[in-house]
């Protein structure tokens, strides 16, 4: 009896009563995003918009949203579970050191309500990141089991969850490429038909990417009547080269130039441009931030969309695409003239976001971060100058090629808000446990086992 209690995951009650106190205590939280996905709106990514549908066709208006809760908490409690698992028997660590990595995978879950302005409540809500994060540690942990046990299978299955998680942010197409590193990382260690399997490689990472985009024109055409991408792209990008322009003298089509004056007039007026941003680093990306939302919506979407509907557009959808269209036009004129703010810009924002992946923008843990970066630099060299086939090394490469594309990836289109890079975190600590794990000489620490 003692030898069956020894063997019961304890560590396991963890993620369950704490993702089962949630839905219990907790409530659907509804935030600026939500309406847009339950409406299927066409700037949203297909994938969390149709698992709404799905269970909105199945139970109704008014009981859907409750089941979708529950399924969320009990995958985000599934994802952390078949995470720490995967892990612990890989390094062959006891209940204690599960239960610490679960606890550092749940920090997502626990530090986005208590720091996020919006107080939101991930598995809660009905937003992306409720199924984003759970699909990333369900890929995290086939990835890696690609490159510890070179099954097929895991290659296969992290590279569809790395498709999925791109159908449900743009953002995550990130994950496709890092598949890639690692599928041609363990290609080259393995030094066999060196040629033909790194093709083969990039023609399943190509045909990824081909699938991604037949999958969303598929879904808007069935829902919105448009076989087309997701609108609203190019505005994005568009709001941070406007932040970093000065003049419309570059821009030769007509219809653009006057969009743009338009949008910077409104810009200039209320103080939305890097003139009118403090000195520093720092001040700029802080400038940006806090004014990137209005700079897309109050000075591009809202006045744009009120010219197109005097010149009659009636559909929303074909409006967007216009703008998307000007806004495009608008952004090849004047990168080239504005490149080096914008890259100053897009530095400054990444540089929060690398802050963000694990910790908190602020003076004293800015610092902190820097040292935790550098500090987790050196653990992962000690660790392979020890063993060059080191689990955890590989672990920590995956964990911080994770944080810099995800990072830099975000910055290109938007700010970096805490829950846009929040999937970072938990793999940064996780992956510094096992480096020091493996130096202090735990049980399986250092050589790579099939």
């Amino acid at each position: 009896m003692i030898r069956k209690w020894k063997k019961f995951p304890f560590s396991w009650l963890l993620p369950v009563l704490f993702f089962a106190a949630l839905w219990l205590l907790g409530t659907t939280g509804i935030y600026n995003d939500s309406n847009q996905y339950i409406a299927m709106h066409i700037h949203r990514e297909p994938l969390y918009s149709f698992f709404l549908w799905i269970f909105r066709s199945l139970f109704g208006e008014t009981k859907y949203l409750d089941i979708v809760r529950f399924l969320q908490n009990g995958l985000a409690a599934f994802s952390v579970i078949w995470l720490a698992e995967s892990l612990k028997k890989r390094f062959d660590f006891g209940q204690w050191m599960e239960a610490l990595v679960c606890l550092i995978l749940l920090a997502p879950h626990i530090i986005t309500p208590v720091f996020s302005a919006s107080g939101l409540v991930l598995s809660n809500g009905v937003i992306s990141e409720a199924l984003g994060l759970p699909l990333f540690y369900l890929f995290t942990a086939q990835c890696m089991k690609m490159v510890y046990t070179r099954q097929r299978g895991a290659a296969l299955s992290s590279l569809l969850l790395s498709l999925f998680l791109s159908l449900v942010r743009g953002q995550m197409m990130f994950t496709i490429l890092l598949w890639l590193v690692f599928a041609g990382a363990v290609v080259i260690v393995e030094k066999k038909k060196l040629a033909k399997r790194l093709l083969i490689c990039v023609v399943c990472t190509a045909l990824a990417f081909g699938t991604r985009t037949l999958l969303v024109k598929s879904y808007n055409l069935v829902f919105n009547g448009y076989f087309i991408n997701n609108t609203f792209g190019s505005v994005g990008l568009l709001a941070n080269i406007l932040y970093a322009a000065d003049e419309a003298e570059r821009i030769a089509d007509q219809d653009a130039r006057v969009m743009f004056e338009l949008s910077y007039r409104l810009a200039k007026e209320q103080g939305a441009t890097y003139q009118d941003a403090p000195e520093g680093f720092f001040n700029r990306a802080a400038h940006l931030e806090k004014w990137h939302d209005a700079i897309k919506f109050e000075m591009i979407e809202e006045p744009w969309r009120q010219l197109h509907d005097r010149e009659g557009f009636i559909d929303y959808i074909p409006e967007n695409v216009e703008s998307d269209r000007i806004a495009a036009i608008i952004v090849k004129s004047l990168l080239p003239a504005v490149l080096g703010r914008w890259l100053y810009d897009y530095l400054a924002l990444a540089c929060y976001g690398l802050i963000r992946s694990i910790a908190v923008v602020h003076p004293l843990l800015n610092w902190y971060a820097l040292t935790a970066y550098l500090a987790y630099i050196v653990l992962a060299a000690l660790a392979w100058r020890k063993n060059h086939n080191s689990n955890a090394v590989w672990l920590a490469a995956f964990s911080l090629l994770a944080v810099l594309a995800n990072v830099f990836a975000t910055s290109m289109i938007i700010m970096c808000l805490s829950r846009y890079v929040i999937y970072g975190l938990p793999l940064f600590y996780v992956s510094g446990l096992m480096l020091l794990y493996e130096l202090a000489g735990g049980k399986n620490a250092g050589e790579l086992k099939h």
